[in-house]
C-alpha cells in the first residue's frame, strides 16, 4: 500500500520530488522486496523524480524526466492509506514547529541536503551529512574522553566519515562482510558506525559486558569476520577474528588497522549499494542468550514519534549517557544529526560526570538509562548546587523500569524534566511517561506514542479492562520482523509480544508490572518482583534490592530478597559476596516487610550483596541471582 503526498519543489528547476510511503512487508527481513521492485518499475513508468521510503523504513529514490500517466499512478497509490499519511504529516509538522526546525540557508545547501537523503535515506549511512548541509561549522560531536580531537564540526565529521569509508573499501570491507562493533560511546565508535554503513557491510553491535565465549558464539551465528573495538576490550575478541582499533594500535600486534589511519585516506565516491547495510542490535540476554534484531534504519515513523513526544529543538546540545550498542542510545545518536544537535559523548557516564558535562556545555537534553539516573541522584546535593543546570529541559530515559521512589526523588531534585520511554528491542517504542504523567503516577509507563498500538490482552487474546492485568502487546511500523537466527516472538493480530505484564489505569496510562518470566508463584499466588521491591526499597537501610524465587517443597517457590545495605556489612559477615544476613538484622527486616506485604509477597530469606548484578542499561540479571541459590 502506498500514499502519494504533495510533491515539494526542489532547488533544481523542472524537477519534482514525490514522496510515497511503502507499507512494511510481512515477515522477516527481505519480505516485500519483490513487491517494492514492482512499485519502483511502476513509478519508473511515470518518469517522475521521486523520494520515498523502502519496505524496511529506509528512504529510496529514483530519477527521471517529469511526465504524468494516470494509469501508472493508480498502480502505486492506494487512497485508503492517505489518511495515515496525512496524520503522520500532521504530527511531523506539529513536532517540527515545536522543534523550530529550519530549512537550509541557500539553494546550494538545500541541494546538498536532498542529495544526501537521496543517497543514504534514513539509514545510519546518512551520518552527519544533513548537518553538514545546514550548519557545516557548528559542533557536531564533543567527545569528553578524547583529548586529541575533543570537538568536530558537522563538516569535519562528514569528511572523516567519507575518508574512513574509502579506507574500509580498500581494506576489502563492504557488502557481504559482517563486522562486530565492540566499544563504549565515543566519536570514533560513531564514525565507524556511519562509515561501515556506507560500505554496505552488516554491523553487529556487541555489548561491552560480553565475555570472550559470548562474542565467539555471536560471531559464529552472525558470520562476523572483523571486529572494531576499543583497545582495552581487544582481549575479549577471539583470535580467529580480524581487528580494527578504534583507539589506536593494539598491543601484541593483533591489529592490522586503526580508525585513525583510515581517517587519513583521501575520500572517494562510495559504492553503489544494492541494499542498505544491515544493523543488528542484540537483546539484553537477561532471560537467555542474546539474539539479534535487525535495525537497518532510523525509520521516519520513529523520528516523527520522538519529535512528537519529546520537546527536542534544533541545534541543542544532547549529552548521550546511554550505550550506542543499545537501541535507545543508537536511535538518539542517529536522530541528533537530523536536529543538527551537538552530541556530547561519554564512555563511562557516572552521575557526577554527566551532570558536570551538562553544566559545562549548557546541555538542554540528557539521554540516559535508569542506572545513570540512579547515579545522578546519588550525587551529593552540595555538588549539584555548584552546577548551573538551568538549561536542562529534558532527561529522557529508557532501557528498564525505574523504581517509583527514584522518579519522585529525581523530580524533587531536578524538576519536571524527566521523560520515561517504555519499549523493547523487538517491539521498538511503545509508550512514554511525560512529566505530567509521572506526577500523577510515578510508576506509570505513560501513554502510547503516535502511530503505535498498545494492547493489554488476557490469555484468550481479549482486551483487559482498566485495572486488570494481562500481557502487553505492541504493534507499529518499527516493530521487528523476526530475529536474525530465523526465530520469532509471539505475535497476535499484527502485534508483537513484549513478554511484560501490565495494566491500564483509568486515565489511559500503562503500568508495567514486570516480566512474565520473572513472576514468582508462591502458594498458588503470583508475585510480581517489582511490586515487592517497591515496598522493600522504603526500608531505611536498603540501598538496592531484587527479589527472586527459590524452590520450596511446601509453597512451590518462596520469595528471596537480595539486598544491598546502606550501611556496609563487615567482611567477616560476608562470604562470596552473597551470604545469609546477620540473624538479628534479618529478623528485623523480615518483620518490617511482613507488616507491609501480603503473605505470598513476603521474603522468607535475605541475602546480602556489595552490589546487584546489572547490565549496562540497569536491568537486574535475575538469573544470576537465582543461580546463586
Amino acid at each position: 500500500m502506498t500514499t502519494m503526498c504533495a510533491p515539494p519543489r526542489s532547488s533544481r528547476a523542472g524537477v519534482v520530488l514525490t514522496a510515497f510511503h511503502v507499507r512494511r512487508g510481512v515477515g522477516r527481513q527481505g519480505a516485500g522486496d519483490g513487491w517494492l521492485l514492482r512499485q519502483r518499475e511502476a513509478i519508473g513508468s511515470l518518469g517522475l523524480d521521486w523520494l520515498g521510503w523502502d519496505c524496511d523504513g529506509s528512504l529510496v529514490s529514483g530519477l527521471g524526466p517529469l511526465r504524468w500517466d494516470a494509469r501508472a499512478l493508480l498502480r502505486v497509490i492506494d487512497p485508503l492509506d492517505l489518511l495515515g499519511a496525512a496524520t503522520l504529516a500532521g504530527i511531523a509538522v506539529r513536532g517540527g514547529v515545536r522543534a523550530r526546525l529550519s530549512p537550509p540557508a541557500s539553494p546550494a545547501r538545500a541541494s546538498q541536503l536532498v542529495r544526501a537523503l537521496l543517497q543514504w535515506g534514513t539509514t545510519p549511512a546518512l551520518g552527519w551529512s544533513t548537518g553538514s548541509a545546514r550548519h557545516p561549522d557548528s559542533p557536531a560531536v564533543i567527545d569528553a574522553d578524547d583529548a586529541l580531537l575533543p570537538v568536530v564540526s558537522f563538516r569535519q565529521a562528514e569528511l572523516r566519515t567519507a575518508a574512513i569509508t574509502t579506507g574500509l573499501i580498500e581494506a576489502g570491507i563492504g557488502a557481504g562482510t559482517s563486522v562486530g562493533l565492540l566499544g563504549r560511546t565515543s566519536r570514533v565508535y560513531a564514525e565507524a558506525l556511519a562509515a561501515l554503513s556506507r560500505t554496505g557491510a552488516d554491523v553487529v553491535y556487541l555489548n561491552t559486558g560480553f565475555t570472550c565465549a559470548q562474542i565467539d558464539e555471536i560471531a559464529t551465528r552472525e558470520a562476523i569476520s572483523w571486529v572494531f573495538c576499543d583497545d582495552d576490550l581487544a582481549k575479549r575478541v577471539p583470535t580467529r577474528l580480524q581487528l580494527v582499533s578504534l583507539d589506536g594500535v593494539y598491543p601484541g600486534g593483533r591489529g592490522t588497522l586503526s580508525l585513525a589511519e583510515l581517517a587519513l585516506c583521501r575520500p572517494g565516491p562510495p559504492p553503489e549499494l544494492r541494499r542498505p547495510s544491515r544493523h543488528v542490535i542484540l537483546t539484553s540476554g537477561t532471560t537467555g542468550t542474546p539474539r539479534g534484531v535487525a535495525r537497518d534504519n532510523a525509520p521516519i515513523e520513529a523520528a516523527v514519534a520522538l519529535l512528537d513526544v519529546f520537546p527536542f529543538r534544533q541545534r541543542e546540545t544532547h549529552v548521550i549517557a546511554a550505550p550506542l550498542f543499545h537501541a535507545w542510545g543508537w536511535l538518539n545518536h542517529r536522530i541528533c544529526p537530523l536536529y543538527d544537535a551537538t552530541e556530547v559523548l561519554v564512555r563511562r557516564p557516572d552521575g557526577e560526570r554527566v551532570l558536570r558535562l551538562a553544566a559545562q556545555y549548557r546541555a538542554e537534553v540528557v539521554i540516559a538509562t535508569p542506572v545513570v539516573l540512579r547515579r545522578m541522584l546519588e550525587v551529593p546535593g552540595a555538588v549539584r548546587e555548584e552546577l548551573d543546570l538551568s538549561a536542562l529541559r529534558v532527561v529522557a530515559v529508557s532501557g528498564a523500569l525505574i523504581p517509583p521512589d527514584q522518579v519522585t526523588a529525581f523530580v524533587a531534585a531536578f524538576g519536571d524534566v524527566l521523560h520515561n520511554l517504555y519499549g523493547s528491542t523487538e517491539a521498538a517504542f511503545a509508550t512514554c511517561a511525560r512529566p505530567g504523567d509521572l506526577r500523577a503516577d510515578p510508576a506509570t509507563a505513560g501513554r502510547p506514542l503516535s502511530g503505535v498500538r498498545v494492547e493489554v490482552l488476557d490469555d484468550s487474546g481479549e482486551r483487559c479492562a482498566a485495572g486488570v492485568e494481562g500481557m502487553v502487546w505492541v504493534g507499529s511500523r518499527t516493530s521487528f520482523g523476526g530475529y536474525t537466527d530465523g526465530t520469532d516472538r509471539a505475535r497476535h493480530r499484527g502485534l508483537v509480544g513484549t513478554g511484560d505484564i501490565g495494566a491500564w489505569d483509568e486515565a489511559g496510562r500503562l503500568r508495567v508490572l514486570g516480566r512474565a518470566d520473572d513472576v514468582i508463584i508462591s502458594g498458588g499466588e503470583n508475585v510480581h518482583p517489582e511490586e515487592a521491591e517497591r515496598v522493600l526499597r522504603r526500608h531505611p537501610e536498603v540501598a538496592d534490592v531484587a527479589v527472586v524465587g527459590a524452590p520450596d517443597p511446601v509453597f512451590g517457590q518462596i520469595v528471596v530478597a537480595h539486598v544491598v545495605r546502606r550501611v556496609p556489612v563487615p567482611a567477616e559477615q560476608r562470604q562470596d559476596a552473597a551470604v545469609s544476613a546477620q540473624s538479628d538484622w534479618e529478623s528485623a527486616f523480615l518483620a518490617w516487610a511482613a507488616e507491609r506485604l501480603a503473605p505470598h509477597q513476603r521474603p522468607r530469606q535475605v541475602l546480602l550483596h556489595d552490589e546487584l548484578p546489572r547490565n549496562e542499561t540497569g536491568k537486574v540479571l535475575r538469573r544470576l541471582l537465582a543461580d546463586a541459590l
